[in-house]
């Protein structure tokens, strides 16, 4: 399952369970090249879900299963590990522990 797939899975289970999603897409410049534009630090993480009603915050940096973190991800991280908010890094592999964050916010 690549990057791409994971992500519009979980993003389909947290928009059914009532989250709140922020994933930021890329453009296609009139040159032909994509890319995510970024004023600002890069690696900011691929997904924030917030779930009104139980104030569940999450932050989410996804990979396919071999993926590695760039130093702008893990500063990213580390500093919202750093402000106490919940932050993850996931993969494919980790589908099952996804599903669970996403179906049981109100824990």
């Amino acid at each position: 399952m690549t990057e791409n797939e994971f992500k519009d899975i979980l993003i389909s289970v947290a928009k059914r369970y009532g989250w709140l999603v922020h994933h930021d897409l890329p453009a296609q410049s009139s040159r032909g090249h994509w890319a995510t534009h970024v004023q600002g630090d890069t690696g900011f993480p691929d997904l924030v879900l917030l779930h009104p009603s139980s104030g569940k915050l999450y932050i989410a940096e996804l990979k396919s299963d071999k993926g590695k973190l760039t130093p702008g991800q893990k500063r990213w991280l580390m500093a919202f590990e750093n402000a106490g908010i919940y932050n993850t890094v996931l993969k494919p592999n980790d589908m099952e522990y996804a599903l669970y964050l996403l179906t049981n916010h109100h824990i």
